[in-house]
């Protein structure tokens, strides 16, 4: 089966091979996926990293690359005689931090690692916390634009842990931790008030505040009863879930 990798700084991946279709999830730079079908300029997809699928433009489409290391800052630039472009916390790049895109070599200058002497729990908080104010959007995966589970979803691939795209997905992952025994880094399962199903996910900061893509990447008070926002109830809580 042929496949490709992403060389733009991100790549929309949509429900339809049209341009107007619903984005479901995003490519980051360095992802790589296997091609299922052609549509006139679109392509099939299924990345990788966690299975998903979704249509992207051919215009996106690059030879496979198997680059290793992964971008843990917010982002990078990468720069060549003038020209730059910024790749995102999640993407993967070569271990030399070159890359060749339409021909053109650019550099990677700034250091990454730079929070791995620090313990795990602590490295999920500084990344989460980096994403702060980001806005967001449906199908997101980047500080260009995020949904609450991509935030989750990068958040723990940049620190080794591999989680799946949809909060319907995440739910399933970890063990169940009762409320008021949570901790940093636990994640937290809502659903709109009144109803069962799973819409919303975001990750403890400590055993009381929580950071969640809603409107934008914030920090709320989490409570038996969910979340809170500007007074007003958005979510209930429906589960708790410790995956560290």
């Amino acid at each position: 089966m042929k496949k490709g990798t992403c060389l733009l700084s991100y790549a929309p991946m949509r429900s339809e091979p049209k341009s107007g279709a619903e984005m479901v999830n995003a490519l980051l730079f360095g992802e790589s996926y296997q091609i299922l079908e052609e549509s006139e300029s679109w392509l099939k997809i299924k990345c990788e990293y966690d299975g998903y699928e979704g249509w992207i433009s051919d215009a996106a489409y690059s030879d496979f690359q198997n680059n290793s290391q992964l971008v843990d800052a917010l982002f990078v630039e990468a720069s060549s005689n003038g020209a730059k472009f910024y790749i995102p916390c999640g993407a993967l790049i070569p271990r030399d931090s070159k890359l060749t895109v339409d021909g053109q070599t650019y550099t990677i200058t700034q250091k990454l690692k730079t929070n791995h002497h620090l313990p795990l729990s602590l490295r999920l908080i500084n990344t989460a916390k980096s994403f702060l104010n980001t806005p967001y959007l449906w199908g997101g995966r980047s500080f260009m634009g995020i949904d609450c589970s991509g935030l989750v979803q990068v958040v723990f691939k940049v620190n080794g842990i591999q989680l799946p795209r949809d909060t319907s997905q995440q739910i399933e992952e970890g063990e169940l931790v009762e409320f008021g025994s949570q901790k940093a880094c636990d994640l937290v399962f809502f659903s709109k008030p009144g109803l069962e199903k799973v819409v919303h996910v975001g990750m403890m900061l400590d055993d009381h505040h929580i950071i969640h893509a809603g409107a934008r990447v914030r920090i709320n008070e989490l409570t038996k009863d969910g979340l809170y926002i500007d007074g007003v109830h958005c979510y209930q809580l429906l589960s708790i879930k410790s995956i560290i």
